[in-house]
């Protein structure tokens, strides 16, 4: 099966326990369900919409497991014809809380950027790397806005498929004649469900 195919059932798979959660809570004592109002709760799963520097569109789907979870992500940046791509991934972090509607979370991923036309078919890889700090507002029990720098280092070998990922500047070696390495600061922009 093709990763991007793997990645995407489970997303959905995520999306469908989070509804099952949703309909059927687990009981809990009063100390757990207070403070787990404010963010991740053991065992629960999230999603989160943003954009970024990097893709337009991005969905994650967040496993918790008390302050710590896994993020599994898929993206896609539109662009014309020969420069749409997308990218998947996945990640693990940590969830801290830091005041009744405030939180913070702050994980490091790793992923694949591919085009859109005619993906894992290339004369080359990457690997995108990504440390992300998230600084979330809780709107409402299940809605939170979040906003938060990234630090991204892009790894390119073989005949890449796109010179930069990012609208930002980058930094960039070439540790061999057909390696390249980029690196660069970036923002992101999202809503948590």
């Amino acid at each position: 099966m093709k990763p991007f195919a793997l990645l995407a059932l489970w997303l959905w798979a995520g999306a469908a326990a989070a509804e099952v959660e949703a309909m059927s809570p687990l009981a809990m004592d009063e100390g757990e369900a207070s403070s787990s109002k404010r963010g991740l709760r053991r065992g629960n799963v999230h999603m989160e919409l943003w954009a970024s520097d990097i893709q337009l569109a991005n969905l994650a789907v967040k496993v918790g497991g008390g302050p710590f979870y896994l993020t599994l992500f898929a993206g896609l940046e539109p662009g014309g014809r020969k420069d749409a791509r997308f990218n998947f991934g996945v990640g693990v972090g940590g969830h801290m809380v830091l005041s009744h509607r405030l939180w913070l979370d702050l994980d490091i991923t790793g992923g694949a950027v591919q085009p859109v036309q005619k993906p894992l078919e290339g004369d080359g890889g990457n690997v995108l790397g990504q440390l992300r700090l998230m600084l979330g507002v809780q709107v409402v029990s299940r809605f939170a806005l979040f906003v938060g720098p990234t630090y991204n280092l892009w790894y390119v070998w073989g005949q890449p498929d796109f010179a930069s990922v990012t609208r930002m500047s980058v930094s960039e070696s070439h540790p061999k004649a057909d390696q390249r390495i980029q690196h660069w600061p970036g923002l992101q922009l999202g809503m948590h469900f």
